[in-house]
């Protein structure tokens, strides 16, 4: 089967859903609490955004082909998405609102190639995506990612 997903990855911690809503332009109300199974299913509600917090990073999981304006926050962040149905991949990552790498493919052609490093056509993004996520997360994220509780907001 493959993956469906989009997020985003903050290399820092975003606190609360009142500073995530400042950085992404968006208002939010709480709905509950899922499992990594549940945020990263393909049959998720549209409009809604499940947010797993550290002390170090977040991880956003979003609607698949939901894509935010991430050049204006300052620090480091990640935007993906990953459409194995699709054959289609997303990567973008920005420093102090800086773009530091892009790379989109579909059905195996390059769209989009700026910046080096990170990701290419060779690279299994979803493995990048969880190596990042582990790095900003710092909390060993793909080897208990199964375990962990995201919290659920719509997007209003």
């Amino acid at each position: 089967m493959g993956f469906n997903i989009a997020g985003l990855i903050f290399k820092n911690d975003v606190g609360n859903e009142k500073e995530l809503e400042r950085l992404l332009n968006i208002k939010l109300e709480y709905k509950s609490t899922v499992n990594f199974e549940d945020a990263t299913s393909s049959s998720r509600d549209e409009n809604t955004i499940d947010v797993l917090h550290t002390a170090h990073g977040a991880l956003v999981i979003m609607t698949l082909g939901e894509i935010f304006d991430i050049s204006t926050i300052q620090n480091e962040v990640v935007q993906f998405m990953v459409s194995d149905v699709s054959d289609t991949y997303y990567f973008e990552k920005y420093s102090e609102g800086k773009l530091d790498r892009k790379y989109i493919s579909s059905m195996g052609e390059v769209i989009e190639d700026v910046g080096d490093g990170i990701v290419n056509e060779e690279n299994d993004l979803m493995e990048i995506v969880w190596e990042i996520a582990d790095d900003y997360l710092q909390n060993n994220f793909s080897d208990n990612m199964f375990d962990l509780n995201f919290k659920r907001y719509e997007i209003k």
